[in-house]
């Protein structure tokens, strides 16, 4: 049956099928009062949908009898289906279908909700299962060079202790409740804290990712509740560089008294390499006629290839290592922190019960706000740190600490022109 044939049927608004409820009304088409022929306006009531009137339009008639039809035969079948339920499955959903409607919730609203949160598509998991799934894909990613070892173990060493505390628990059970109370529980510092929820959303992304749960009970977790937890956390307040006199100390004993670690402190200082980065370092990577140093994908912490500039002061500092070959650092492991830790004692960094009084990350926030002091180019800081331009944190802080004055003086300490000049440490 063509348009022609709809037309001549010359019909206004007939049930069909007969006796479903079902109405199809016939329309003029019209566009600025005129007329360009006709559709076909299909109604389905409630009782035939079983959640809302639908509303259908179709050029012919034919098309519009098809959908009726169709609708028809679902709802009958959807009826046939009503008939196989057991007495008690008939009470349950009369029981709810009340307080569904009330809400404003149908049926299948609420089973494709409750069928994802409570069998989830990849199957139960204890939360154990898959904090073990989780740190073994980290240490595959650490085996292919795209995570750094200590990132690693960090990650291992957080979600075990998630894993003690809800570690029984099935996975898609856990709520946002039982993850903030363990975190309340832990007595650590705000940014300690801080890290633990990270992990913690971590696992709970993986396994969303995985299929073994629809939602993380910390996606739910509000900016207030996180402050709730730990605190508003600024990671630039606690921030302590060096000044002119200590740096200048600090490698001067070095190179009199400990020239093995020359290297590893002239790069700290003036050209803000992580320490963590300076134990992989070698010697092939620093192009002292070319002026930089290369911090390859395997050492980076980001994972991104970058290359440092090397100022005056530090190749001139460079040129007094006589060997420059194999590894930067002298010494790997434990025993490189505790001789680096020995070297700073030395040096003077220590309070009158001999306690260390070095500040965190001395070496790159000093070299951070002393080039940033000097340049004053947040972008050129940001490539050399290798990091985000962005850290308006943490660049507001390195501007209140040093002067444009400052920086000069920083990146003018340089060896002293007699080899022979000899300068007392406190020992």
């Amino acid at each position: 049956m063509n348009r022609m044939e709809d037309a001549l049927d010359n019909i206004k608004s007939i049930e069909y099928p007969s006796g479903s409820g079902i109405r199809i009304l016939e329309k003029d088409n019209a566009s600025n009062g005129q007329k360009f022929g006709m559709s076909f306006l299909v109604t389905v009531p409630v009782r035939v949908t079983g959640t809302k009137r639908d509303r259908r339009q179709f050029p012919t008639l034919k098309e519009a009898k098809r959908f009726a039809s169709d609708q028809i035969r679902g709802a009958r079948r959807n009826g046939e289906a009503f008939f196989k339920l057991s007495t008690a499955e008939t009470q349950e959903i009369g029981l709810w279908v009340p307080k569904l409607r009330k809400k404003g919730i149908s049926i299948t609203e609420a089973m494709e909700f409750a069928i994802d949160r409570l069998r989830p598509e990849g199957g139960e998991k204890l939360l154990s299962e898959v904090i073990a799934e989780f740190q073994d894909s980290k240490r595959k990613r650490y085996q292919v060079g795209d995570l750094a070892e200590k990132s690693v173990k960090e990650l291992v060493s957080r979600s075990n202790k998630l894993n003690e505390a809800l570690g029984g628990f099935l996975i898609h059970q856990i709520s946002k409740e039982q993850v903030m109370t363990w975190i309340q529980g832990l007595e650590l510092g705000p940014q300690s804290k801080s890290n633990y929820l990270s992990i913690a959303s971590q696992v709970f992304l993986y396994a969303k990712q995985k299929h073994f749960l629809a939602q993380s009970p910390t996606e739910d977790i509000t900016d207030t509740e996180r402050k709730e937890l730990h605190g508003r956390l600024n990671k630039g307040a606690d921030i302590k560089v060096l000044d002119i006199g200590e740096a200048e100390r600090l490698i001067t004993y070095t190179a009199a008294e400990r020239p093995e670690f020359l290297g590893v402190i002239a790069l700290g200082l003036f050209c803000g390499i992580r320490t963590e980065e300076l134990k992989q370092l070698t010697w092939e990577a620093v192009k002292l006629s070319e002026g930089f140093v290369t911090i390859g994908k395997t050492i980076a912490k980001k994972r991104r290839l970058r290359n440092v500039t090397l100022p005056d002061n530090a190749q001139e500092w460079l040129s007094l290592c006589e060997d420059r070959t194999g590894r930067i650092a002298p010494y790997t492991g434990k025993k490189f922190e505790a001789q680096f830790l020995q070297l700073r004692l030395k040096a003077g960094f220590k309070d009158d019960e001999g306690r260390s009084t070095w500040p965190s990350n001395g070496m790159r926030h000093s070299f951070g706000s002393y080039h940033y002091a000097l340049h004053e180019d947040s972008g050129k800081t940001s490539k050399e740190l290798g990091h985000k331009d962005n850290d308006v944190i943490l660049f507001d802080h390195y501007r209140a600490l040093t002067t444009n004055k400052d920086g000069e003086r920083y990146f003018a300490i340089k060896p002293a022109a007699s080899a022979a000049k000899v300068v007392e440490f406190v020992g």
